[in-house]
């Protein structure tokens, strides 16, 4: 692939720069060298010029570089004999680059003796040609391939490559290069671990993680499966083959390999693109000893004589542990019940319904006389139930539409499990929302955007208005992921806290004697005092009491909350969040009704917060409110600050379906994400940097002896920082964070190993809530190549997570070492709903995710530093770009590339 500069600038030594410089009318480009006078040649007064390219990183995620070429062409040379030109890597440039200020020299690359573009006054003729910088195998310190390697593997978010004369006194090495330097790379898609490995077991696959109770097959030559996959950004052209390993447990606990006997790759000729599933069967197995089996996948290059292998699940999700044992019980035969339907190989029905109950039969393998029992699981269910019988039924009730398998094998008299059986079963989507809210209009009533029933439209009160802070953000893309023509501000509903402050239906949108559920994003203004309403729904009359109230509403006062009245019993039932959830950020928060089990449930940001007896309801047909509740016929509890994504359902969602809607995905690969921070340190003026992207007006503060230097805070790792008052977002809640950062190499290898410093983070009352780290883990002696003397240089990671009071991380780490003195893009995204961070090195994805227990923010954002037991500590030498702090969890690497850039 090849692809050009996207920034280039030219500098030269008496203060003269030319950014994004053209060819000149002459069409024969800028200059390099020192520009003077050589055997009468005149070129200028003797002022030394040099021409940088700045690339970005294009489509190289997901890719491993096996060689890289840079590309210019010189149109014209002082005189025919060649000189030496450089190439070299150094810091990143902008339109205010000057040669005061000109990028730090970082690495050479490689050096071309050259000349060309003086046509017949040479001989032999020397026309223009292109001049390619390569590489060369017999001189180790070039290494351009190795950068770029670097570059694609997101170590630094940009390569800039500076063009020099390498003597700068010898004015006949003056040279002109023109302005289409393009990278051009041979590259092979990285491959990542296997999914889908296991067993096959009817339409699904099994793996059992524990060898102490491995899974049971009857067949001695047992069919495996796995899928291969890339990487993200190596899909394209892939050649892949996955490569299948089963070991087998000796009687003294070592492994030896099973040999395959018919071939271990799948398939064994040609190749496979990623997503494709492949299975093989084994050789044949003796009984009684237990097997592990693992797969790995292959990316080939070179014509096939080359591969990179990736992880395998025995590195990663772990081993699938099996035995065979031809006399236990068979794999039983599975029978789907209404209303569900067992998937074939050609058709997948869909049936019922989150949480519809669906019932499953369980018989014995006809060959199988002794079965007293089975255990089965589904997907999703961490445990694995157990029913007695020879053919009993269960019922399974779904959380979620999409595709589910249902797992079983039977148990005999003597106590044997056997082979496990899994079928596949489709689950239709539930009953969409009886009324839905964006706001997103220019003016006028607020659209019901769910009109399968009728519409109910709201209409704004005085006090009510559109804001573009919009939940969802700014949209990029159409509810099938299309790009738009042009990207679409997201617009909410802004109340002002007065008794106008509402928006209401002319008529009810529920039946309240039935289940719903009401749902809602809501900001709560930082002023806002007292109890303020969210969603309630007003009675047309007073009965059966002589006043009138709602028969619910979603509120705050500090902690969250839904309140119900009842007829009977305890009048007012509420339930309430556990902690109290800060005002001034985006919350998701849902109430559910279920009318059958008698219960009232709260969640906050997708989760279960709260329940509690809804005791006998009653009718309220009136209208539905936004922002105000009806309390003894009088309207109070009126909101302030911003109300976005009303929905309502005429049924109970499940806990599932709760968490879908609090994750706002506005189409498969996209999720609503509202931006809530963002600083250019370029706009910054003294000790201030205003927020000039998001439109949430919070200002930065620098402190200690924090500067501004153009596009980049500097902070000296002693007790400089910057921060903004916060917190941004709700901890509890998703939100992913980016920073453009480079940490100081000389500093940082000052500090002892296990120094911590954080990039950015927010606080919680006694330390980190979350972060952006670099931790220092070695330091090495190497030999610095411009001065010939040896240097020590520090080797760190970078984390993404929480620093816990131990000391240690709960976080997900770079899978390489951290570059010193290069810009890097970290991105840190906190998926509440699945509970996992995952992280982001130059938009591809480090690690694996992992669990995180959030907590609720309550301080300042800070850059530089970090809170820990009771005082500010943590500080970090390095320079920041830019930062910037989204609410919601980015769907994964193509939102990234979208909304995060470079």
């Amino acid at each position: 692939m090849t692809w050009g500069e996207s920034e280039r600038t030219l500098l030269r030594s008496d203060g003269y720069e030319s950014y994004g410089w053209g060819n000149g009318d002459d069409g024969l480009g800028k200059g390099v060298g020192k520009c003077g006078t050589w055997n009468g040649y005149y070129c200028g007064p003797g002022y030394v010029q040099r021409l940088y390219f700045e690339f970005s990183p294009e489509d190289l995620k997901g890719k491993k570089v096996l060689d890289a070429t840079f590309r210019v062409t010189e149109p014209w040379a002082f005189q025919c004999d060649p000189r030496w030109v450089d190439l070299v890597r150094t810091n990143n440039i902008s339109s205010s680059t000057t040669w005061s200020s000109r990028p730090k020299e970082l690495d050479w690359m490689v050096d071309r003796h050259v000349s060309a573009g003086r046509g017949s006054l040479c001989d032999p003729d020397s026309p223009d040609a292109p001049i390619e910088f390569n590489d060369n195998p017999d001189e180790p310190n070039e290494n351009l391939t190795p950068t770029v390697r670097d570059f694609a593997a997101g170590k630094f978010s940009r390569l800039t490559l500076e063009i020099r004369a390498h003597d700068e006194s010898d004015t006949s090495a003056w040279k002109r290069f023109k302005n289409d330097a393009v990278l051009s790379v041979k590259f092979v898609g990285l491959p990542d671990k296997p999914t889908g490995v296991g067993l096959v077991t009817g339409s699904g696959t099994v793996c059992a993680k524990d060898a102490a109770d491995p899974a049971v097959v009857s067949d001695p030559t047992p069919s495996l499966a796995a899928t291969a996959q890339t990487k993200a950004g190596g899909e394209k052209d892939a050649q892949l083959r996955v490569y299948f390993d089963v070991d087998q447990r000796k009687s003294d606990g070592t492994w030896v390999d099973a040999t395959a006997g018919n071939g271990d790759l799948r398939p064994s000729t040609g190749y496979v693109g990623d997503g494709v599933k492949l299975t093989m069967s084994w050789s044949t197995l003796a009984e009684g000893p237990v097997y592990r089996y693992r797969a790995w996948v292959r990316s080939y290059y070179n014509g096939g004589d080359s591969y990179l292998s990736g992880p395998s699940n025995a590195s990663t999700t772990g081993w699938c542990y099996f035995k065979l044992d031809k006399s236990a019980p068979k794999a039983p035969v599975i029978t789907v019940g209404s209303p569900y339907s067992e998937c074939t190989s050609t058709a997948c029905a869909a049936g019922g319904g989150p949480g519809v109950q669906g019932t499953f039969r369980f018989a014995p393998d006809p060959a199988d006389q002794d079965v007293v029992s089975y255990q089965y699981t589904v997907t999703g269910m961490t445990t694995w139930p157990t029913v007695n019988g020879t053919s009993p039924s269960v019922s399974v009730t779904p959380e979620r539409s999409g595709t589910f398998t249902l797992w079983a094998r039977a148990k005999d008299d003597i106590g044997r499990y056997g082979a496990w059986s899994g079928v596949d079963f489709l689950v239709a989507a539930g009953a969409g929302p009886v009324a839905r809210y964006h706001f997103s209009e220019a003016d006028g009533v607020a659209l019901d955007a769910a009109t399968d029933d009728g519409s109910d439209d709201a209409t704004l009160a005085s006090g009510a208005m559109r804001h573009h802070s919009g939940r969802r953000g700014l949209l990029t893309h159409d509810a099938v992921g299309e790009p738009l023509e042009q990207a679409v501000t997201d617009k909410g509903l802004l109340l002002d806290g007065s008794n106008n402050g509402y928006a209401s239906t002319a008529g009810p949108v529920l039946e309240s004697r039935s289940s719903y559920t009401v749902a809602a994003w809501v900001r709560v203004d930082p002023s806002a005092t007292g109890t303020v309403s969210v969603v309630s729904q007003t009675p047309a009359t007073a009965s059966p009491w002589t006043e009138k109230y709602s028969p619910f509403v979603i509120s705050y006062g500090g902690k969250w909350s839904i309140r119900v009245f009842s007829t009977d019993g305890t009048f007012s039932r509420e339930a309430s969040a556990s902690g109290s959830h800060p005002k001034g950020v985006w919350t998701h928060v849902a109430a559910v009704h279920d009318a059958s089990a008698k219960k009232v449930r709260l969640f906050i940001n997708g989760k279960r917060e709260a329940s509690v007896d809804a005791g006998t309801p009653w009718s309220a047909e009136g209208s539905l409110e936004i922002g105000r509740v009806m309390y003894e016929d009088t309207y109070v509890d009126h909101f302030k600050g911003f109300i976005d994504e009303v929905a309502v359902w005429q049924r109970a969602l499940t806990d599932e379906e709760v968490s879908d809607e609090a994750r706002l995905m506005t189409s498969e690969r996209f999720a609503g994400v509202e931006l809530v921070g963002g600083w250019h340190p370029d706009q910054g003026t003294g000790t201030t940097i205003p927020d000039t992207l998001s439109g949430y007006g919070r200002k930065m503060t620098l402190a200690g002896g924090a500067s501004l230097d153009g596009e980049e805070i500097v902070l000296d790792g002693v007790d400089d920082s910057a921060s903004v008052a916060g917190p941004l977002v709700d901890g509890t809640g998703s939100f992913t964070v980016t920073a453009l950062a480079s940490v100081d190499g000389d500093k940082l290898a000052t500090k002892n190993i296990g120094y911590k410093g954080q990039v950015a983070g927010q606080r919680s009352a006694d330390g980190s809530a979350w972060g952006l780290w670099y931790e220092l883990t070695d330091k090495q002696t190497v030999l610095d190549p411009e001065t010939a003397t040896e240097k020590t240089v520090p080797v760190g990671f970078w984390r993404f997570g929480r620093l816990e009071a131990d000391g240690t991380f709960s976080a997900v780490s770079s899978e390489e070492g951290a570059l010193v003195d290069s810009r890097v893009r970290l991105t840190g995204i906190f998926d509440a709903q699945a509970g996992e961070i995952s992280f982001y090195v130059g938009g591809t994805p480090n690690g694996d995710a992992r669990a995180f227990t959030a907590e609720v923010g309550t301080g300042e954002f800070a850059l530089g530093k970090a809170f820990a037991d009771g005082t500010w500590k943590h500080f970090l030498p390095a320079r920041i770009a830019e930062v910037r702090v989204w609410v919601g969890a980015m769907a994964g690497t193509t939102q990234i590339d979208t909304y995060v850039g470079d």
